[in-house]
């Protein structure tokens, strides 16, 4: 059973606004087995859980945690391991892909797959009856490229191809169709993608809710985010917060003394101030209304035009930076290869406020120094790391890291930073009553 639940249970009657009392007499149980639930002397049976959904206004998910399968902050999935997990997938009753299982955690967002490409073919034509296009999927994604590997996808309902190579990378977001073959080489090896697919903001519990309200309530939400006209999309963003305050446009406007077009136009010219007062009005943050001014659907990030650094600095060369593909919606979605240039451990500490997804891409083992672990991550390994988990790297190695943000990040970032550091710590913990008697 989850260690948080009591906590969890205490949430639940508190926000219900229910004593250990009024909870016994709801759930038809005696106050004693209330108060072993709330302190951890006893848990309770699945009737219980399930008269509570039937009696109070909450879901299943409201009695459970995520459940943390890392140990010391990181968890490492090693390649004999991962080659155990091989699996052939076939199109129109062909081989076309062999899969296999990377590190993958409870606790992260990552879904991130091996995948061998087993079609070879002798040019670049997306339209060869070789390729088989998937449907898409739900999953954002980001692939680095391993050998000569040829990307197929679709764009405004054109099929298109590109040729990858390693080193190389590209973005993709949700439900673009897309395939992968291995070009012809004299080598005769088949190509390679370390394929890293993961949920970002909408994930399972926004599905759930869009689901609970229904579909044609559901997709009223959907601005029109449309880069070529920002103006529409910053107008609309500012129709959707009128609604919500139920106040009419002529009603603002005339309270402003100018119209809401205005202003917007003169946002787009670098002044704020007219934007400033509307958001004054509507008693929101400016950020509140500016939508994304640029998105991709899908990005190619050629290695040989990929931007690199050193850290920390020119002089102290201890790591080289090449930075892969991102996405300007997703922005605390960003890929890196990390190429480690020195053979002892330095006093460089990354600690980075993202679930990190480390794959060894190169020939050399490489040493992952934590607070409590020396952890030897070999070539073919994977490893996940925890957001804010202090670690150095040492041993001349090259790692592929993605690192994503997850729920911690953006508005509920700005959220949690609104309380104080004893809040802050209740709130994980938090296993007292809302009032003293």
């Amino acid at each position: 059973m989850d260690r948080y639940f009591p906590q969890k249970f205490r949430k639940i009657i508190n926000d219900l606004k229910r004593r250990p009392v009024d909870a016994a007499t709801d759930l038809g149980v005696d106050q004693e087995i209330i108060e072993d639930i709330l302190n951890g002397r006893k848990y309770p049976d699945f009737e219980l859980i399930k008269k509570a959904i039937n009696v109070w206004p909450i879901n299943y998910s409201d009695f459970f945690s995520i459940e943390d399968d890392t140990k010391n902050g990181f968890k490492i999935f090693k390649k004999e391991d991962s080659d155990k997990t091989a699996r052939e997938m076939s199109r129109d009753g062909k081989p076309y892909y062999l899969y296999k299982d990377t590190v993958m955690s409870k606790l992260s967002p990552f879904r991130p797959e091996w995948i061998e490409e087993l079609v070879t073919v002798n040019d670049s034509n997306p339209q060869s009856s070789v390729v088989k296009f998937n449907n898409g999927h739900f999953l954002h994604q980001f692939t680095y490229f391993i050998g000569p590997v040829n990307f197929y996808y679709v764009e405004n309902e054109e099929k298109k191809a590109v040729e990858m190579n390693t080193g190389d990378s590209m973005y993709i977001s949700p439900y673009v169709p897309h395939s992968f073959t291995t070009r012809k080489n004299k080598e005769k090896v088949n190509g390679l993608i370390l394929a890293l697919t993961y949920t970002d903001k909408v994930d399972n519990e926004v599905l759930n809710e869009l689901k609970a309200i229904g579909q044609n309530l559901s997709k009223k939400f959907k601005i029109n985010l449309d880069s070529n006209d920002p103006k529409k999309s910053l107008v609309e963003n500012i129709n959707y917060y009128l609604k919500i305050s139920s106040i009419e446009k002529n009603y603002l406007e005339k309270d402003l003394n100018f119209t809401i077009s205005k202003a917007v136009d003169e946002f787009l010219l670098n002044s704020i101030e007219k934007l400033s007062l509307l958001t004054k009005k509507l008693n929101i943050n400016l950020r509140d209304i500016l939508p994304p001014s640029s998105f991709d659907s899908v990005k190619i990030q050629y290695y040989k035009e990929s931007k690199n650094w050193y850290l920390p600095n020119n002089n102290k060369k201890y790591f080289k930076i090449k930075k892969l593909a991102d996405a300007p919606q997703l922005p605390t979605s960003k890929s890196i290869e990390l190429t480690v240039l020195t053979n002892v451990e330095t006093d460089y500490i990354f600690s980075i406020p993202c679930h990190q997804y480390i794959y060894n891409v190169g020939v050399t083992t490489c040493n992952i120094k934590t607070n409590k672990d020396l952890v030897r991550c070999e070539p073919g390994d994977s490893i996940y790391i925890k957001p804010n988990l202090d670690h150095t790297f040492y041993n001349e190695s090259k790692l592929l890291i993605l690192r994503i943000g997850g729920q911690i990040s953006g508005e509920n970032l700005y959220h949690l930073s609104m309380l104080d550091k004893d809040n802050y710590d209740r709130l994980l913990n938090d296993n007292i009553p809302w009032f003293d008697k």
